[in-house]
């Protein structure tokens, strides 16, 4: 196979030779992941494993969101089964308290705070009542939304979730790999696709095709929004999917969160999203069943993908010419992980803003 030797990244072309070795991937990508929603933090603090890292996130008495690293600088109690405590997490151990920057400000046995009493904070995003965080000191780049769209534009559904026997790399690899529409999705493409990069962090794969499929989705889907789509999908450092599905008659819009799991899984977690209606009728009769069909059909859709990931491996020795997309693929995430690093480990961010 002769894939392109070369893969653009952060503006500079980066030679890339053959499908990487699997240890060319992290462990986790250096980017956003869903926490979960907001509403949980009215009970109090909420601790999570996300990224190799045990994190809690909490609101404050006024209001204001942070997350830290969850196990206390004093001997490792979990701070999400602490309290709020006015603008501060109280540990459930010993009473330290931090603020939402991670500094200690009290500690009731004493009035001398130690230089190492402080928690690592995270750069967050709220968003549709979810709230993210990025694994690393400064987020590189803002929380990614689709292109020219307001955020309060658009109604969201809850996350389905879901995980799937694979590595999280594959997931997004999906996107590129237009051999497995025909098998996976009784789509049938009109044209070649188009692959680009829109920003320093994000690969794009578009195409068109037409919905051919008799199941009763795909009647339904012909029926209510058309015959033929133009898919889009935009895929953040390889774990975190924009989808865009314009119909003749309708679009969609889907996000798709990923976390790598022990053991070679990945926990995939998708959300459906659709503009609002502009009649207060439509908004509180049509939109959240709207939104909520289309999660439906969109889930069902990505299931077919996931049951025929269950299992898969990857082997860079196995590819063949027609994986040619795939390892460019391959190649440019491995080349965005590594620069990512190294902008987090320099302590600054990459030339380019991303759009």
């Amino acid at each position: 196979m002769t894939p392109s030797p070369q893969v653009s990244i952060f503006g500079e072309t980066v030679s890339a030779d053959g499908a990487p070795a699997i240890s060319k991937f992290p462990a986790f990508p250096v980017s956003w992941y869903l926490f979960g929603s907001i509403s949980e933090l009215a009970a109090g603090p909420k601790s999570r494993d996300l990224f190799g890292q045990r994190l809690v996130a909490f609101r404050t008495t006024s209001g204001r969101l942070a997350v830290l690293d969850a196990r206390c600088s004093h001997l490792g109690t979990d701070l999400g089964c602490g309290r709020v405590v006015g603008e501060q997490l109280q540990c459930p151990y010993h009473n330290w308290e931090y603020d939402v920057g991670g500094r200690c400000t009290r500690i009731p046995a004493g009035a001398e705070i130690p230089a190492f009493a402080r928690q690592r904070s995270y750069p967050f995003a709220e968003r549709h009542g979810q709230l993210y965080v990025f694994n690393g000191r400064q987020a590189l780049f803002p929380l990614p939304f689709y292109a020219g769209v307001d955020p309060a534009e658009l109604i969201c559904s809850d996350p389905y979730e879901a995980i799937v026997d694979c590595p999280w790399f594959m997931i997004g690899a999906n996107a590129f790999d237009a051999q497995h529409f025909n098998a996976s999705h009784d789509r049938h493409m009109l044209g070649e696709p188009a692959v680009d990069c829109p920003g320093p962090f994000s690969r794009r794969a578009s195409a068109r095709f037409a919905v051919k499929g008799s199941s009763l989705q795909d009647r339904l889907t012909r029926l209510l929004a058309g015959d033929e789509v133009s898919l889009s999908v935009t895929d953040y450092c390889g774990n975190m999917m924009l989808v865009t599905a314009t119909f003749r008659r309708t679009r969609s819009y889907g996000l798709i969160v990923t976390m790598p799991l022990p053991e070679g899984r990945v926990l995939v977690r998708v959300m459906a999203m659709k503009r609002r209606s502009t009649s207060a009728i439509g908004r509180a009769l049509l939109d959240r069943a709207s939104v909520a069909i289309r999660h439906k059909f969109i889930t069902r859709f990505l299931s077919s993908d996931a049951m025929r990931l269950v299992g898969v491996r990857y082997n860079p020795s196995r590819m063949i010419a027609a994986d040619g997309a795939l390892v460019e693929y391959f190649q440019w995430l491995v080349a965005v992980s590594e620069r990512c690093a190294s902008a987090l480990s320099a302590g600054k961010t990459p030339n380019g803003a991303e759009s």
